[in-house]
């Protein structure tokens, strides 16, 4: 019997479609083929958890699928957190003290159950995603010109506006930056380096969006800390994905599998690429895997 192996899959343009979709039908076939040789798939996604709760609404029974939520600040399976690392009061305070001197981007203070917009980021941010959105032809479901939050809960569901950060009582496990289509999000995060706490770290998470995370705690840490809690050895882990924030999980993983379309910084990671995500190539491959002689 093939020794239990740990999947690890991205979603944004991985997993999910351009469009946000992907085959429910065959990720339930996927799932019940791991489970019959003691697999695992873990989701790891740069989102926030309640959006990843969307995504995979009807799949959240399966004891074999987990979650590495907000780019490894959140390990999840079945309802409950099995790890949670947050920012302290005094790295929120900073960060943000930091970001004064980037009034051109947009920010959201990702926290486990909710998101918050400082007020006085709420056009820019608003503005920036609206852009975006309009430039790819990508339908906002219940915008409304006049909310503009209504631009930002397709990705945030509990979004909120908010005066005084500091008076957030969820534990915040990120800070999301949005940056103007123009910008080229390298050199953003290179400038962000230089003005940043120490103990927070920028990461491209695709679309133009920078995540600052708790230095060290990456998608790769997640991953090796669900491979050790599921006695998985690092020989049996294998990582989709495309995108920079997905670097550290190339790197931990035994085997590293490109989209034909990733960032040209994780390629050298990776050990192969294979199709599209738009052509649900990553589910086709693991089944393949999963059914080989």
């Amino acid at each position: 019997m093939t020794s239990p192996r740990l999947f690890a899959v991205d979603l944004d343009g991985t997993l999910l479609t351009d469009t946000k979709t992907y085959n429910h039908e065959q990720l339930d076939r996927v799932l019940e083929l791991m489970a019959a040789e003691g697999s695992h798939l873990v989701i790891a996604t740069g989102n926030q958890m309640p959006k990843v709760d969307e995504y995979l609404a009807g799949h959240e029974h399966h004891a074999n699928l987990h979650y590495i939520a907000e780019n490894g600040a959140i390990i999840h399976n079945q309802g409950r957190d099995l790890a949670l690392w947050g920012f302290s009061p005094q790295l929120v305070h900073d960060t943000l003290e930091a970001l004064q001197q980037h009034l051109e981007l947009g920010i959201i203070v990702s926290c486990r159950h909710h998101s918050y917009i400082p007020a006085d980021r709420l056009d820019t941010i608003s503005a920036i995603v609206h852009s975006y959105l309009s430039a790819t032809g990508m339908e906002i479901p219940g915008y409304d010109p006049a909310d503009p939050l209504t631009v930002i809960r397709p990705f945030y569901p509990n979004v909120e506006a908010i005066d005084d950060v500091q008076a957030i009582k969820d534990t915040v496990v990120k800070v999301a930056l949005n940056t103007d289509s123009s910008a080229d999000v390298y050199e953003t995060m290179s400038m962000l380096h230089q003005t940043l706490p120490e103990g927070v770290t920028p990461t491209s998470s695709g679309f133009g969006a920078i995540d600052l995370i708790l230095t060290g705690n990456h998608k790769g840490r997640g991953l090796a800390w669900l491979a050790n809690h599921l006695s998985i050895p690092q020989s049996q882990t294998i990582a989709y994905g495309d995108s920079g924030n997905d670097l550290e999980m190339f790197q931990y993983a035994a085997t590293a599998i490109a989209m034909e379309e990733s960032d040209p910084r994780l390629l050298p990671e990776a050990d192969f690429s294979i199709g599209s995500n738009q052509d649900g190539a990553v589910l086709d491959h693991i089944e393949a895997t999963l059914t080989a002689p």
